[in-house]
């Protein structure tokens, strides 16, 4: 087994799914539906809508007007999904949808298909209603600001959310990775609090305030014996979405 410092050197992809955590998606995921267009997420929301487990059957998700991005949606976009399998990292490039049907001459009716391949996530993403809480002009860079986005989103509506140092790790993709015989095959990133706020942190919530719906800022609560921060509480707030455009396109 590599030592701490190779590990740390040789970092697996921070867009391996943790299966333990619920927030979580491949970052490859994330950002690629973060490029979709407005057409294109309809398209893609209502056949996700329909899609249920084990099914390989074509998904009906409209008429002709359909058609082009239910074709881009096919050809234009990649997925990059990693996950681990024992102590590797399997890569895998595919694309949102396997297959386009159309039915019909005079009326065509268009159909879709999801590869059986990636069923869990298509039915994560249907079970937590991920696609249809995203803002339509999301563009955020950072993979941390991804991450922090997603999860804070959840809680907008309670306007608050403690959560452990531990858990802020597993939503930033910064915590160690284990085998299944639970030995460390990945060192956490950034071990110091100070590092991990500067680097990761305080620059997804930036981002998130400058370009998205909501305002986020931080307070540093529980500490141990040995004064290590231990407990953060996040007040979440939604600003208008005037001021998210605005913001947005400042920056762009």
């Amino acid at each position: 087994m590599a030592t701490a410092k190779n590990s740390i050197q040789s970092r697996l992809p921070d867009s391996i799914i943790d299966k333990g955590l619920e927030e979580s998606l491949p970052i490859g995921v994330q950002k690629s539906y973060s490029l979709l267009t407005e057409p294109e997420r309809a398209v893609l929301n209502c056949a996700l809508d329909k899609y249920r487990a084990g099914q390989s059957e074509p998904i009906l998700v409209g008429g002709q007007k359909v058609l082009k991005p239910a074709l881009r949606l096919a050809i234009n976009y990649r997925l990059v999904i990693e996950e681990i399998k024992g102590s590797q990292v399997i890569t895998s490039y595919t694309r949102w949808v396997d297959s386009v049907q159309v039915s019909g001459a005079e009326s065509p009716e268009v159909y879709l298909t999801f590869s059986p391949r990636f069923e869990h996530i298509w039915l994560e993403l249907k079970k937590r209603g991920y696609l249809s809480d995203r803002p339509t002009k999301l563009r955020l860079r950072s993979q941390y600001s991804l991450r922090l986005y997603n999860w804070a989103r959840r809680y907008a509506s309670v306007g608050s959310k403690r959560v452990s140092l531990d858990r802020l790790r597993k939503v930033l993709g910064l915590e160690s990775i284990r085998d299944a015989e639970g030995n460390t095959i990945q060192e956490a990133p950034l071990p110091v609090w100070a590092n991990l706020r500067q680097r990761a942190l305080d620059t997804a919530i930036t981002e998130i305030n400058k370009k998205t719906d909501l305002r986020i800022s931080l307070e540093e609560l529980g500490r141990s014996h040995h004064r290590r921060i231990t407990t953060l509480m996040f007040d979440i707030k939604v600003q208008s979405a005037e001021n998210g455009r605005k913001k947005g396109s400042d920056l762009d």
